[in-house]
């Protein structure tokens, strides 16, 4: 008589729930059939909405099992053994091959990318595939994870719409500044010059303006004192800052990015320094501590952030600090729309010494540059954003900065996202939203 084994039962099930969970998606799923050597279907990308397809494939090695408990499971992860012909196998092939094992207890399926998975030497060498149970479930929710899959395999492949509304942050800060500029004929051909005569007059000395062909151009007016000593106060002319914000003439726009260049360097004092070399701004060691926090709002809560701490321990005498790793941005001023904008760009700047440039500067910026993911960024510019627009602001022992500030510009609403799972499978730590915190330590404190 002839027999149907017990084994060929479960490996149907186990594909059955599979091609379900595939079908779910809006993608096809083909069980091979036939003659394979270890490929058990294919999964077809689909568009759900149009039914269009691109002939983007990817093949499932499937594995369906009735055990209660799965190798090396614990409540997080188990484990699937494979031998080495197998992987080699589904790794040299020209399609990504998915292993998707079944717990039919549970009617529960795991997947994991095998060229991914055994892309790492170490892994390879253990033969040993490690599922997240809860990162690792193949639900509908992991469509967006493999159409990652299956496009990264052809540079430039596009995938089916993930359609979800989705809010766009933008790195911008709209700037508003001081209603009038004031121009006077003076005696000095350069800033340098100007700067040094304002200097011997008065100090600490102010920095909201620019000389250009023996005229100042400033925020101040020029007939008070101590601008009038250093040029013809009774020929100043006021203007409306508009005529050089508005204009379309190129020389009056570098003129007066140069005077807002100096107006923010004014506006983040005492608490940041700008590096002459680089240009960034970052904040300053204090004098009696080694590290400094800051306290800010965040996109949820109210946090805190190491800015400015020690790193390391020198060779030559390990009781020393290596070196000091100070939060820092790089800006630039723009002109949108007819609206004047801040775009920051979050950064680091380092000293050997709390406040002198570190001669490893750029090699400590480049290794964190390479470990840095898209959260670390975006946390740092959240922090920038509101050091910027709350900074400056009067309280009883200082009043308003009154030449510029800043103010955040509204998240843009788009209908069409790119789902978190995509990001944080380009990511080399994606279960780290702030990498420099698993890596030196710190901590995030929320204090509300």
């Amino acid at each position: 008589m002839k027999k149907i084994g017990k084994s060929d039962v479960i490996g149907q099930q186990g594909m059955s729930i599979i091609e379900g969970i595939v079908l779910s998606m809006g993608f096809m799923f083909y069980p091979t059939g036939g003659v394979e050597a270890g490929i058990d279907g294919f999964v077809e990308l689909r568009d759900a909405e149009t039914g269009e397809v691109g002939n983007l494939l990817l093949q499932v090695q499937g594995k369906a099992t009735e055990r209660e408990r799965l190798q090396g499971e614990t409540e997080q992860a188990f484990e699937f053994p494979c031998v080495d012909a197998d992987i080699e196998y589904w790794t040299k092939g020209t399609a990504p091959v998915l292993l998707i094992v079944v717990a039919l207890k549970s009617r529960k399926a795991y997947w994991k990318s095998l060229k991914e998975w055994f892309a790492d030497p170490e892994r390879r060498k253990s033969r040993k595939v490690v599922f997240d149970k809860a990162k690792d479930e193949l639900t509908r929710e992991a469509k967006a994870a493999l159409i990652s899959v299956a496009t990264a395999v052809r540079p430039g492949a596009t995938g089916p719409t993930v359609k979800k509304s989705e809010q766009i942050l933008v790195n911008l800060l709209e700037i508003r500044f001081a209603p009038r500029l004031f121009w006077a004929p003076t005696s000095h051909g350069t800033d340098k010059s100007f700067g040094g005569a304002l200097g011997e007059i008065v100090k600490p000395s102010r920095g909201e303006w620019i000389v250009r062909s023996k005229s100042v151009l400033s925020f101040h007016p020029l007939d008070e004192f101590p601008w009038k000593k250093l040029c013809d106060w009774e020929a100043m002319e006021e203007f409306d800052t508009t005529e050089w914000a508005n204009s379309d003439d190129e020389d009056r726009q570098r003129d007066f990015v140069a005077l807002l260049n100096r107006a923010i360097g004014e506006f983040v004092r005492p608490e940041l320094y700008r590096d002459r070399d680089s240009g960034v701004f970052f904040f300053r060691k204090p004098n009696a501590r080694d590290s400094l926090n800051y306290a800010y709002r965040s996109l949820q809560n109210t946090t805190t952030r190491r800015v400015v701490g020690p790193y390391g321990k020198k060779k030559s005498d390990p009781k020393k600090f290596a070196y000091w790793r100070h939060s820092a941005f790089l800006y630039r001023f723009v002109r949108l729309a007819g609206k004047w904008y801040v775009e920051i760009t979050p950064t680091y700047h380092f000293t050997h010494n709390g406040q002198d440039a570190d001669g490893y500067a750029g090699e400590r910026l480049k290794k964190i540059k390479e470990i840095e993911n898209n959260a670390a960024v975006m946390g740092q510019f959240v922090m920038w954003r509101d050091f910027l627009t709350t900074h400056g602001a009067e309280d009883l022992l200082t009043k308003t900065y009154p030449f510029l500030s800043f103010s955040a510009v509204d998240p843009l609403e788009l209908d069409v996202g790119v789902p978190d799972d995509l990001w944080k499978s380009q990511e080399i730590d994606p279960s780290s939203p702030l990498f420099e915190y698993a890596l030196a330590g710190e901590t995030v404190e929320n204090v509300t």
